[in-house]
Order: structure tokens, then C-alpha cells, then sequence
């Protein structure tokens, strides 16, 4: 298996006030591309497991120069149908950009998937 690896630009809009309102609005327009790296973030090895739609929110952004990190949580539910039961769980990501110009540029690798049966 080899490692798996999420990159996106995401432009700021310049017309926005200050430098972390354009970074705010630039993530949360973004919410969709994050998906995989969520999906990987809360695996939990259940194929009924999805990450609910426009569940991100924005917690904290922290900017030091170029680097830029955007606390956030996503909720990831899995449907047990045996029990007629959907549980839907809470998780933080630290999302890690580089700021260049007007743009967020994420270049985030993440490992395999590893399971006991492979």
C-alpha cells in the first residue's frame, strides 16, 4: 500500500476584510475537497460509515507567517441497520496550510489504511 495524500489551492478572496475572514471563508467554501481526508481521519473499518454533509465547522484559525492552521470538527455517522440505529460521532482536525499570495496551498499525506486481515 502507499500513502495517500490530499493537495488543494484554495483562493482567498482579497475583498474580504481581514486575513482571517478570507481564510474562513476559503475553508468552509472548500468543505467538500476535505472530504477524503475526514473519511481517513475517522475510519472506523465500517463499510456503513460516511461523513455527514456540511457538518464542518471552523474552531480556530492560527496564522504564523506562512503557515496557516485551521481547527475544525467534522461529524462522521455509521448506520447500524440490525438495530435500526444511526450514531453519529464528533472529530477535530487540524487542517495545515502554506499561504502564498492570495492562496492556501495544502499538500497533507496520510498513511494507508492498515487492518489485521491484510
Amino acid at each position: 500500500m502507499s500513502e495517500q495524500a490530499l493537495s488543494l489551492v484554495l483562493a482567498l478572496n482579497p475583498e474580504l476584510a481581514d486575513r482571517e475572514a478570507q481564510i474562513h471563508a476559503a475553508v468552509k467554501a472548500a468543505e467538500q475537497q476535505f472530504q477524503p481526508l475526514f473519511y481517513e481521519l475517522a475510519w472506523t473499518d465500517d463499510p456503513h460509515m460516511t461523513i455527514v454533509p456540511d457538518s464542518m465547522t471552523i474552531k480556530d484559525i492560527v496564522i504564523e507567517g506562512a503557515k496557516v492552521i485551521v481547527t475544525v470538527d467534522f461529524n462522521w455517522s455509521v448506520f447500524q441497520a440490525c438495530l435500526i440505529v444511526e450514531n453519529v460521532a464528533q472529530n477535530e482536525a487540524k487542517l495545515q496550510f502554506e499561504l502564498v499570495d492570495d492562496s492556501l496551498v495544502m499538500n497533507q499525506a496520510f498513511p494507508p489504511r492498515w487492518r489485521y486481515d491484510n
